[in-house]
């Protein structure tokens, strides 16, 4: 039996393994947000392995945002499950809130090769 144990199951985290969401502001596509779940070892919980979200924003014009690392108490996690996101650019004009929607399934993977991201990006 390990020493340290998975983490607490987590139903509410399951769109964010492999998903992609769409940034919207006014009803006009700005770009994309490609997410991953995986988990780490915290010491601050040494025998239990903790929930770890990634995300990289895509923009329309293919401007890539550094990739993101979300963790509890999940703030941006928080934030998309609410229905929005929001973004610190490089581009200071890219700053601010945008609305945050989920792709289906069925457009999930034909959008992150669009996208061109791969997991090593994360």
């Amino acid at each position: 039996m390990p020493i340290v144990k998975p983490p607490h199951p987590d139903a509410t985290l399951e769109p964010f393994d492999g998903g992609v969401g769409v940034l919207t502001r006014d009803g006009e596509v700005h770009g994309h947000v490609a997410t991953t779940l995986s988990w780490f070892w915290s010491p601050f919980s040494p025998l239990r392995k903790q929930w770890w979200v990634w995300y990289i924003v895509v923009w329309n014009d293919g401007a890539r945002e550094p990739s993101t690392e979300d963790y509890p108490p999940f703030l941006a996690v928080t934030e998309m499950r609410s229905g929005y996101l929001d973004v610190e650019s490089a581009a200071l004009t890219r700053n601010g809130r945008y609305d945050f929607a989920w792709l289906p399934p069925t457009e999930r993977d034909a959008m992150l090769a669009r996208l061109g991201i791969s997991a090593s990006e994360f």
